[in-house]
């Protein structure tokens, strides 16, 4: 079968000259130029040059952010494994690790366990924390903590959450889930 274009500039040729060809090539060039194009040929063909780069591109782009991610959860997960474990291997020493005073920069979780958070955030406002029920235990949220701001700051933002009720008393913070009726009290 012969490319579009040239079967136009035969056509074409024919018209001007027809002397020069035969009926019979006459008649399969016009049924040639009747025939319905195969569409689904050309898209195959048109998506075998042209998306090949592109998904390979995506494909890499996607890798590449799912490593970020996992990099990010695995750097929050270090430090307060460390804090906790520092935590613990000086049980005759009053002080409690800390973050750097010179980190005020914001700490950004991402969708990671309430208990998780609250390592990290007790271990530096020096508190203990207690759960008097387990299920918001494993709750995942995504908040940003300021290390600078007051403690309770950061509990007023988590009470926010539905159900969340989170108080201090002395050193250690207290965190209930609270049922649907006391919710709305």
């Amino acid at each position: 079968m012969m490319h579009l274009d040239d079967t136009k500039r035969l056509f074409l040729d024919m018209q001007e000259h027809p002397e020069n060809y035969a009926d019979g090539q006459l008649e399969a060039m016009m049924a040639d130029l009747d025939r319905e194009p195969d569409t689904q040929a050309a898209w195959q063909r048109f998506e075998a040059t042209h998306s090949s780069g592109k998904t390979s591109a995506h494909r890499w782009l996607r890798i590449a952010a799912m490593f970020a991610g996992v990099m990010l959860m695995a750097g929050i997960i270090f430090a307060a494994i460390r804090l906790v474990s520092m935590k613990r291997q000086a049980p005759g020493s009053t002080e409690v690790p800390t973050l750097a005073q010179e980190s005020a920069s914001p700490v950004y979780f991402d969708n990671v366990s309430l208990d998780s958070i609250l390592t990290v955030v007790s271990a530096h406002y020096r508190k203990a924390v207690t759960f008097r029920n387990e299920a918001p235990r494993n709750m995942k949220l995504i908040m940003t903590w300021q290390p600078d701001a007051p403690l309770t700051d950061f509990l007023d933002r988590l009470n926010t959450f539905d159900g969340l009720s989170l108080r201090v008393e002395n050193d250690t913070i207290f965190v209930m889930q609270m049922s649907g009726e006391e919710g709305k009290r």
